[in-house]
Parts: C-alpha cells; structure tokens; sequence
C-alpha cells in the first residue's frame, strides 16, 4: 500500500448484506496461526484479539507499512517495515527496528513496499539489492528478514532481486495479490508460483484483496482462509482491509468488527467458517 496511493473504497461495501450466521462455536486455536493486520495507526484494531462465541481469534501479528507504531497490541508481534529508501525512512530505521527487535518483542523485519511500482516504493532490483546490503544485512542473526513486498505483476523483478541479493540474509519472500474475488484460481497460481521461486523459503502475503461486493469478499476468503492455513508454504497473511480508505474489516470504521471481519479473525486455523444449525448445535465447514 502507498503511503498515498488509494485502494478501493469500502463506502460501498459496507452497504452490502454479510451472512451474520458464521463462527458460532468452539475450537483449540492453532499454536501457530498465519493471519495478520496491515493497519495505519489512526484505524483502531483492539477487537481483533480475544474470543468471539468461544473461537480464539487467530490474528497474531501486525504491521503499519512504517518502522513504529502507537498501537501494539498485545495479542500482535509488531513487524516493523523500511517502506522505501527516502530517508524520512533511512534515518530512523536502524534506532527503531532495533527498538523493537530488543524491546517490543518483534522477530521479523518487512523490506521495501511494491518496489516494482513507480507509485510505491520505485526502486530497481538492482537499488534495492544495495540498499538491503546496507539497512537490513546488519540485523543478520538478530531477525527474520524478509523480501521486498511486490505486487502480483512482479515476478520477474523479485526473481531479479534475489538473484542480485544471493548474501543479504533474506529469510522469506513477501507478496501482494489484488485481483477480482471470482479469480481464486489466479491467486493460488501466485502463490505457488512464489512457493516455487523461494525455493525453500516461505512467503508472506502481506497484502490480498478479492475485489467484490461485502458477500462477494466473504465467499473468497471462505476459500482462502483455509487453503492458506493448510498451505505449508505460506508462513503469514494479511487481508487487506484495515487501512485508509478500505476498512472493510470494520464495522463504520471501527472499533467493532464487521461480519467479514469476524469471520477473517475467528474463523478457527484450516476451516472454511462455521455456521449455526438449528436445532441441533454446530455445523463445521471446510
């Protein structure tokens, strides 16, 4: 996500219907559950922890697309970011990462934000290659180092940059994926493909979005959420929709959670959703 650049505006979608019968039950929660937020710091994100109906919730990370934040939540490692190499970012990066490295309990670092866009990040694989040897080959030892984050369209340059930052300490490859909510097929595409390059590694999809109305959304993480989980391939995720202006996740902004935003949190690890069963009790799906 831009620092300025907009997404698809949630306004309409949050006009449309959800089926509020989801997540009625209970479970053991995963031990290691995937889903995380990316959340601007002005979005209040404290009801994703907890229970809902008994089910745990399953986010356990965030991340802010900046280097602090105001709003650790507890339930949450925090998952500093170095957004570009403009040095409004450069210049604290290395106070604060390591901050919270030794004192906010974070483990992992995220690298530069769709650097394959001239809208984002904007940076060759080449200049990110020797800005990673410079701000985040030094954490070697001290954290998780993941990729730049690219979008679905950059392939060719993460394949670039891997190959141009073979000695960087790179630990997992980030990705984003925004296409249409009926196109679930692509997205497993896109991630086996990255699967695929990682070699080994494991990916974080730090940014997706199944474009489509609020049921529409709904039906595409029904899909997702458990091929992800079940994916052995994919370490963390985070759907988009938390962040200005898409605040689908919420209910009129926050802090309550919308459905979608219920059945994202509290879907229990590997199911597709549960759905309440009259007369008798529970029904578990997927």
């Amino acid at each position: 996500m831009a620092e300025s650049v907009q997404r698809a505006s949630a306004t309409a979608l949050e006009r449309e219907g959800v089926d509020n019968a989801l997540l009625i039950g209970n479970t053991m929660a995963d031990p290691w559950p995937k889903r995380g937020l990316a959340a601007n710091d002005d979005i209040p994100i404290w009801q994703f922890g907890g229970q809902w109906e008994g089910n745990p919730s399953q986010v356990n990370w965030q991340y802010n697309w900046d280097s602090t934040t105001s709003q650790k939540n507890s339930f949450c490692e925090y998952v500093p970011m170095l957004w570009g190499t403009g040095s409004d970012h450069t210049s604290v990066w290395f106070d604060r990462a390591s901050y919270w490295l030794a004192n906010g309990g974070s483990g992992h670092l995220l690298g530069f934000n769709e650097p394959d866009l001239g809208s984002q990040s904007n940076l060759t694989p080449q200049q990110a290659a020797d800005a990673y040897r410079t701000y985040m080959k030094p954490f070697i030892g001290r954290a998780q180092i993941g990729s730049p984050a690219v979008t679905n369209g950059g392939y060719n340059w993460l394949s670039q940059f891997l190959s141009l930052c073979s000695d960087c300490g790179i630990n997992f490859l980030a990705v984003h994926w925004y296409n249409d909510h009926s196109l679930f097929s692509d997205f497993q595409n896109w991630v086996n493909r990255v699967c695929a390059l990682g070699n080994g590694k494991q990916i974080w999809i730090t940014e997706f979005k199944g474009y489509g109305s609020v049921d529409e959304q709904s039906a595409f993480l029904k899909q997702a959420i458990p091929w992800l989980d079940n994916n052995s391939c994919v370490y963390r995720y985070a759907y988009f929709g938390v962040a200005d202006p898409d605040k689908v996740l919420l209910q009129n902004g926050g802090p309550a959670l919308s459905p979608i935003g219920v059945q994202y949190t509290f879907t229990p690890y590997g199911k597709a959703s549960m759905k309440r069963q009259e007369p008798k009790g529970i029904t578990w799906e997927g």
